[in-house]
């Protein structure tokens, strides 16, 4: 960590980032994931807002009478230490009795020998519980790593000179079916909502 400090800290000496990615749209992510149709709004008990965000969207997707939040969050310019995305508000913390953590395979290509590793928390509030997955994205390539995200983001900074980065979140209500329920949820809605993502990246990158 002491090694990404310094290597952060010799930005300032080096040409400015570009403030990319402005192209990303909320129009470039589908009204209906495998089936579940979605409508505008997330609650913030669920996935809280960043104030760092550059441009977002939070969708509430159901399937009969089962409900799943999305949140696909754009932060830009993350040299800067001020408009970098809160660790903090990735989970919602303020309200729960217990939080427990795990690390879960996902196929965000649909296939199981492409699956990779997330990070995953079930937030014990109240009387329920809510799973919530998260990914950075930076480009077409995804992080379930708080380290190995940093790192990429490190290279693009010093390398191509982009700061910019996605964050992806699913957060679904745990209580029946229990968490391997909800993660069955997320299996469902992660690879066309990755795929999404990465097509509005794209987009966005090219203009």
């Amino acid at each position: 960590m002491l090694l990404m400090a310094m290597a952060f800290g010799v930005i300032a000496f080096v040409p400015l980032v570009q403030d990319g990615d402005r192209g990303f749209g909320v129009n470039g992510i589908p009204a209906s994931l495998a089936g579940w149709a979605g409508t505008d709004g997330a609650p913030e008990a669920a996935l809280p807002r960043d104030p760092n965000e550059t441009v977002s969207f939070r969708r509430t997707y159901r399937e009969g009478d089962r409900v799943a939040w999305v949140s696909v969050a754009l932060f830009v310019r993350q040299d800067d230490p001020k408009r970098r995305a809160s660790l903090n508000l990735v989970h919602p913390e303020a309200n729960a009795k217990r939080i427990e953590g795990m690390r879960v395979p996902i196929s965000l290509s649909g296939t199981a020998d492409t699956s990779v590793t997330l990070p995953a928390k079930v937030i014990h509030a109240g009387e329920g519980r809510l799973l919530v997955v998260h990914w950075y994205q930076i480009g077409g390539r995804i992080y379930g790593s708080e380290y190995w995200y940093r790192l990429a983001l490190l290279r693009d900074v010093l390398v191509e000179r982009r700061a910019d980065t996605v964050l992806v979140r699913i957060a679904v209500p745990a209580d029946r079916g229990g968490p391997e329920g909800a993660l069955r949820v997320v299996a469902t809605l992660a690879p066309p909502l990755y795929a999404s993502v990465s097509a509005a990246l794209a987009e966005g990158r090219g203009r």
